[in-house]
């Protein structure tokens, strides 16, 4: 999206934002502090994985519902599209980045929510994820990480060694491999880890996936 079709939007725009709710709040950016990230999306390297921003609560961690994003400069405002995994989706675009629009994200009121950057999967892997799809994941979150992290950063990083999948509701079942072992599931995080796979594998999961993210061993 180009600053000229973004700036015609705004000239169409109601004169009301948002009518806030008294149960709302207002999560309150800059472009630029979203931008100097999100640019390593449109690099090469890393095709089926990118960079993503979330708020998640200070309390207990999980997601936190955004109602509504929109994006202002001046009289110039356009509505962000909020996907069901409440990721903050802006536009990248360099022109945008020099015009530096205010951001806006409506939350639940009362909370407490950090802004957080993860590195996510792509495709929406429904109810089930293979070894081959893991396997092809784990380089590219590689990278994907080291670009964040500058030069030196593989020196100090463990590689990636499978990864964590996300369920929106709380999951009690196990998940069974076929070579009988189980993957347990807690706080709606599933660790699937490549060495426990065998070639092929296919992970059958115990309800749809919002986010796959990248799994680093600890102490490697």
């Amino acid at each position: 999206m180009k600053l000229t079709h973004w700036l015609l939007a705004g000239m169409f725009a109601t004169a009301s934002v948002y009518a806030q709710d008294a149960s709302a709040q207002n999560i309150e950016m800059r472009y630029s502090s979203l931008y100097g990230k999100l640019k390593q999306n449109v690099k090469e390297g890393h095709e089926d994985v990118r960079i993503a921003f979330f708020l998640l609560n200070q309390e207990d961690g999980n997601v936190c519902t955004v109602h509504k994003g929109s994006m202002r400069k001046e009289k110039h405002y356009e509505e962000l599209v909020i996907p069901e995994n409440n990721e903050l989706v802006v536009p990248i675009d360099s022109n945008l980045r020099q015009a530096n629009p205010d951001v806006t994200f409506v939350i639940d009121d009362g909370i407490t929510c950090d802004l957080s950057m993860q590195v996510i999967a792509n495709k929406d892997y429904g109810q089930s994820i293979n070894q081959a799809e893991i396997a092809a994941l784990a380089p590219q979150m590689d990278k994907l990480l080291s670009d964040l992290g500058g030069m030196f950063s593989s020196w100090f990083m463990p590689e990636v060694g499978g990864v964590v999948v996300h369920f929106a509701d709380d999951v009690s079942k196990p998940i069974r491999l076929s070579g009988g072992k189980t993957i347990s599931v807690k706080d709606s995080k599933a660790v699937i880890k490549l060495a426990e796979l065998t070639e092929g594998e296919e992970v059958k999961l115990p309800q749809r996936a919002v986010k796959v993210t990248p799994w680093i061993p600890q102490g490697s």
